[in-house]
């Protein structure tokens, strides 16, 4: 809070101002008014956490994990199925399987690159 040149004149005005720069600008006035100002004002700003910022850490890695995990498996899952399908055995069988694990794991990295800022964002 700051106060103006009207101390001179024999009453002090205050005026409330805030570091992020976004608080209005108001007519100066008592103490109070600029304090009940700026707690309006932070109030106002310090609300509920929106985005990544709403769960913890460790929450949203589990999340980005579990997802991951599920990737891999269905990936895995549909090897294994087009194996017993297609009745593959032997070196074909074994070179289908090492593709959908391949792929599985692409796609379970790739989803880990993407969803990075949402995980831990950047300042």
């Amino acid at each position: 809070m700051d106060e103006d040149a009207s101390t001179a004149a024999g009453t002090a005005r205050f005026r409330a101002e805030c570091s992020c720069g976004r608080l209005p600008r108001t007519a100066a006035g008592t103490r109070d008014q600029a304090a009940a100002d700026h707690l309006a004002h932070a109030a106002s700003r310090l609300a509920v956490a929106r985005g990544p910022a709403r769960l913890p850490l460790g929450a949203r890695t589990t999340i980005l994990v579990t997802a991951m995990l599920a990737v891999w498996a269905a990936s895995y899952a549909t090897g294994q199925a087009l194996t017993d399908h297609y009745g593959l055995d032997g070196a074909t069988a074994k070179a289908l399987l090492a593709g959908s694990h391949l792929a599985g794991l692409t796609v379970a990295f790739g989803l880990m690159v993407a969803l990075r800022r949402f995980i831990a964002p950047t300042r």
